[in-house]
């Protein structure tokens, strides 16, 4: 018995093999091979395709990076370079299917592929309505963690673009800085080398009648206003205003001299935002030792200021006022969130002379806090 039934099975396996031999068989049919696979397609669960996509385990996608460059010295004028990025992108590749074939354990292959680059693993169920692959397990992340370098890129998927801080000093090392108009009267040396050493770009600019035009201005991250050579028009202001408000960070100093030029030439720029210098009270000092707990103030107690003015705050129902320090004549350090973008605007300049630098550590703290805070949103933000 043992010996016919063999003979028999083998006689039937082979009629049945003759049987499926004869015809073609019908287009719609998958059929779920025990590691065989067609030509098509790979079983292997997970495998990167020559393209770099990752496929039967959702798909992956790699990033270009351009590599920004800045110079760290001060010039006189704008830099011309922009930060360049290439956009992620993902292959995608479909199957059709018999209405009820669905995957098990074993992997399911799809002669009718029509993409070398599909596989189809296990857990994997083929939709006949969309004539595509459903894949059950996550899809993984979008991003895939890099050295974060200066680029405009998030590089490293942490949320927060270009935070790079190499010396660990709490600047920036990739924000691009624009300083408007001449230095102070005193030696500043001291300041500006700091914010070079950062690993800054920083560059001193608007030293004429040159118009400030957008395509100036959407090269920086931060506007800081030193002692500036003329008042700016009406169509100046607003360009600023824009760049402001679309993540901009400005800041302004004054008392650079006794003359209504220190309060008329920034004026015509932050007044249309709200905030003005007001010199109906003179010209008076500090230090400014009262403060409103901000991030601009963290570790601060004591600030100089000598001959400068108070500011005048008007509401305009756009922007977020704080005044975060105050002497007895009014208000001397205002921040302002508009929009995406911030405003800080200081009563004085001696903040930026190296006689304060030397003599007073809070100062560099206090540029640290500035910059910080000016940055743009989830750009350049090192935890203090």
């Amino acid at each position: 018995m043992t010996t016919w039934f063999g003979l028999s099975s083998a006689l039937l396996g082979s009629l049945v093999l003759a049987t499926l031999g004869c015809g073609d068989p019908p287009s719609n049919n998958v059929s779920a091979s025990n590691g065989d696979s067609d030509s098509d397609s790979t079983s292997a669960t997970g495998v990167t395709a020559t393209d770099g996509t990752v496929t039967a385990g959702g798909s992956d996608s790699d990033s270009g990076e351009t590599d920004g460059t800045g110079s760290a010295s001060m010039t006189s004028l704008p830099t011309t370079g922009e930060p360049t990025s290439t956009s992620n992108g993902s292959a995608t590749s479909s199957t059709t299917a018999d209405t009820e074939a669905t995957a098990t354990t074993s992997p399911v292959t799809d002669s009718g592929a029509t993409d070398t680059d599909t596989t189809v693993g296990p857990g994997t169920t083929l939709d006949p309505e969309t004539s595509s692959t459903t894949d059950s397990s996550t899809t993984g992340p979008d991003c895939i963690p890099t050295e974060e370098i200066c680029n405009d890129l998030d590089d490293d998927c942490n949320g927060i673009v270009d935070d790079v801080d190499v010396g660990g000093d709490g600047i920036c090392d990739c924000l691009n800085i624009a300083i408007f108009g001449n230095e102070g009267a005193n030696p500043s040396a001291e300041f500006q080398g700091w914010l070079e050493a950062q690993g800054t770009q920083v560059d001193r600019i608007s030293l004429d009648g040159t118009p400030i035009d957008a395509v100036t201005l959407e090269k920086y991250d931060i506007v800081i206003l030193d002692w500036l050579v003329r008042n700016y028009s009406a169509e100046e202001a607003a360009t600023i205003r824009t760049w402001v408000e679309g993540g901009g960070g400005l800041m302004s100093m004054t008392g650079h001299t006794n003359n209504n030029t220190v309060v008329d030439r920034p004026n015509s720029i932050i007044a249309p935002m709200g905030l003005a210098y007001n010199q109906s009270k003179g010209f008076f000092g500090g230090p400014v030792t009262q403060w409103t707990p901000h991030p601009i103030t963290e570790g601060i107690t004591s600030v100089s200021f000598y001959g400068g003015l108070y500011v005048d705050i008007v509401e305009d129902g756009v922007a977020l006022n704080e005044v975060i320090g105050t002497l007895p004549q009014g208000p001397v350090a205002v921040g302002q969130t508009r929009l995406d973008g911030k405003l800080f605007i200081f009563g004085d300049e001696w903040i930026e002379f190296d006689s304060e630098w030397q003599q007073i550590p809070q100062i560099k703290q206090f540029w640290v806090n500035i910059l910080a805070w000016l940055s743009p949103q989830n750009f350049c933000t090192i935890p203090q």
